[in-house]
């Protein structure tokens, strides 16, 4: 195997980026950070773990980084893709404008679970609009769904579509 020659960031450090989810999102939010704090519960049951998916998600990190495809990538494990937005646009202090109906549509949930679900086997990517073809392909290639989830922005906020802005100022 070739080692990663290339560091990817957490986040993106520039605005017109495409931002993708890689993974399906599920009903699993027992034990999440977000039950734990609306909630104040933790049990119940934890995410499904698919070491296969994980195994695949995790070659195809690799292959685009390897590529110069990715330019930033953050999974979804801890406290799911709301968290992972905000981590990703905090990094650089750029932000996002997001919509996750197609994500809601697709797996067949709602806009809170898309948010805090901690499924496994999911990461957000952020490539340059002329790679998201061979970001797609990549994922068609090893079986995991892909879908654009928005643009990166210099607004100096968070924007999910059904949710407030948020702000990245201190």
């Amino acid at each position: 195997m070739d080692d990663v020659a290339r560091v990817v960031p957490s986040g993106w450090t520039e605005a017109g980026l495409r931002l993708f989810l890689l993974g399906a999102t599920a009903l699993e939010l027992d034990g999440s950070a977000w039950a734990g704090t609306v909630h104040d519960h933790l049990g119940g049951r934890p995410p499904r773990v698919d070491l296969d998916a994980e195994r695949r998600l995790g070659a195809v990190l690799r292959e685009i980084a390897t590529a110069g495809v990715a330019l930033a990538s953050h999974d979804c494990s801890a406290g799911g893709l709301a968290q992972t937005l905000v981590d990703s646009c905090l990094r650089f202090g750029v932000g996002a404008d997001v919509d996750l109906g197609g994500v809601c549509e697709r797996d067949g949930i709602d806009l809170a679970t898309a948010l805090f679900s901690e499924s496994g086997a999911r990461a957000v990517v952020a490539v340059a609009p002329s790679d998201a073809e061979t970001l797609s392909s990549a994922c068609a290639a090893r079986g995991i769904i892909v879908t654009q989830i928005g643009t990166s922005s210099d607004r100096g906020d968070l924007r999910i579509d059904g949710v407030a802005p948020l702000s990245l100022a201190g």
